[in-house]
């Protein structure tokens, strides 16, 4: 079952370290059906895969490393340069290729790419690379496409399945944005949180859910107010974007998921993330509604009730908890995306900060979620109710996201902000009981400051500033060491796995 959930033998709750010794995936070498090996002391069986997770999955030759890829990718035209650094393709090795043709006795598509070229590394698109999948994924997306009597999920679904075969996505990301149906389908290559080599490259991912209306409509405060947010952000004027379009916002109840879904289990997500059509239309998010009550319930409030004092713990609430993480995904629409460098050459943040991106991004989201959430309440368009429990509920949700890893994206990220604003004295440890409360005369200008930090390093597209920011902060602490081993004392779940009853019905039935 873990390792359904995890899609490999790492678990990603666990810094990625393996939880199947090798000898459990242990393949038997029939030696004379297997070329030489130089070095081979002749043992009959061999681990079947690496310890250590490959920092770039299986998007990059596994031994390819970070020179060699920059070095083939200068040596490109501009438009081979894009395919390189693109969402939608992986890299590969001439030399492995002539091997498996000549292994086969097959010519593969793409070959006239590999004549003359000086370089052992090629780009290949996902819709060459996983053709068989991806064409009868696109027959079933094009049979419920004719299925529906829902104009709009009609256009997602034959735009997502001629993308899946065309390796083009921008008109299915547009028809997903557009989307207006009960039947709420998110499906396709979107995030790059597997790619810890560079951040290149998209995973392939599923959600079905039903719209909540009822929640939807409630949240039209904070598309409203992006623009407003943008102009207000803490950073310096210049970096700011003067036309930032509302993100809209579709709250769902999660029925069914697939692919890069694994742990930890995602209560929200805003996409698309292709800088096009973020620089152009801005993006839309999905709240999903039930797996953020289940997240609250069997996670956050255990949570605090060991590690918040008992005359803090009264401001712990799902309100506050589902309210941050609307505004953490909105986030992710404001601040810097496309940005103008130094020397002055177009850029993204996504390029320029590479693996490093992610971890920055989050905690962007984040930080500045909390900073957005105390802008609206100055402003009379929040309760101040919410003051206090807002800054008390995400203290409880530090320790929640850093017990994913120190390896994953939030988890790091929310390493940085707890050691930031502890280090600001926003948030306090009790010795006697090691219990944290917030400081709340101290924890506005932690925020804030932090929230400068994050964004001017992004504006600037600062990769040495980002990293020493995340060197110095995104560590395991000995705050952070005395939380987390008191709920390992008392077994406070990581994380949830979700069962889906209803597709598991369907699906019955089919079979």
């Amino acid at each position: 079952m873990y390792y359904l959930i995890n899609k490999s033998p790492w678990s990603c709750l666990d810094e990625n370290k393996a939880f199947l010794t090798t000898a459990d995936s242990a393949v038997k070498l029939l030696p004379k059906a297997t070329k030489s090996i130089t070095g081979w002391k002749g043992l009959e069986y061999r681990a079947a895969f690496p310890l250590m997770k490959p920092p770039g999955a299986n998007f990059y030759p596994p031994d390819m490393d970070k020179m060699e890829f920059e070095l083939w990718k200068g040596s490109l035209a501009k438009d081979k340069q894009e395919d390189a650094t693109g969402f939608f393709s992986v890299i590969r090795r001439h030399s492995e290729f002539m091997l498996d043709a000549s292994l086969s006795n097959n010519t593969v598509e793409g070959t006239d790419d590999l004549v003359g070229s000086t370089h052992d590394l090629y780009s290949i698109p996902f819709s060459q690379e996983y053709k068989p999948f991806l064409k009868k994924a696109a027959e079933l997306l094009h049979k419920a496409g004719d299925l529906t009597d829902s104009p709009s999920l009609k256009r997602l679904l034959h735009s997502k399945a001629d993308a899946f075969l065309s390796n083009e996505y921008i008109d299915s990301d547009i028809a997903w944005m557009e989307l207006d149906s009960k039947l709420d389908v998110t499906i396709g290559p979107y995030e790059t949180y597997e790619d810890t080599l560079f951040g290149y490259k998209a995973t392939f991912e599923a959600f079905i859910g039903v719209r909540d209306d009822h929640a939807t409509a409630q949240l039209k405060l904070f598309g409203d107010n992006l623009q407003v947010l943008e102009q207000n952000l803490p950073m310096d004027d210049v970096y700011k974007s003067k036309e930032v379009i509302a993100a809209p916002i579709r709250v769902i109840q999660l029925v069914y998921n697939a692919g890069d879904v694994k742990g930890p289990l995602t209560v929200a997500f805003n996409l698309p993330n292709d800088e096009r059509i973020v620089k152009d239309r801005g993006t839309s998010m999905v709240m999903l509604k039930n797996v953020s009550e289940a997240k609250f319930k069997n996670i956050l409030w255990p949570i605090a009730e060991a590690c918040i004092p008992k005359e803090q713990q009264k401001y712990v609430d799902f309100e506050s908890f589902f309210t941050h993480t609307i505004c953490h995904e909105c986030c992710h629409g404001i601040g810097p995306h496309t940005i103008i460098l130094p020397n002055g050459q177009k850029s993204t943040v996504r390029l320029e900060l590479q693996e490093l991106h992610s971890s920055l991004e989050e905690a962007k989201a984040d930080i500045v979620g909390l900073w957005a959430l105390r802008f609206l309440i100055g402003q009379d368009l929040l309760s101040k109710s919410l003051l206090k429990s807002m800054y008390v509920s995400f203290l409880a949700g530090c320790f929640r996201s850093v017990r994913f890893g120190l390896e994953e994206a939030h988890g790091k990220g929310q390493a940085l902000q707890f050691n930031w604003v502890f280090e600001k004295g926003g948030f306090i440890l009790h010795p006697d009981d090691e219990t944290f409360s917030v400081d709340f005369a101290k924890i506005e200008g932690a925020v804030e400051s932090l929230s400068r930090e994050i964004l001017t390093i992004q504006a600037k597209g600062d990769k040495p500033a980002a990293y020493a920011l995340l060197e110095k902060y995104a560590k395991m602490t000995q705050p952070l060491r005395v939380a987390l081993e008191k709920l390992e004392n008392i077994q406070v779940p990581v994380d949830i796995a979700p069962r889906f009853p209803i597709a598991d019905k369907i699906l019955g039935k089919i079979g």
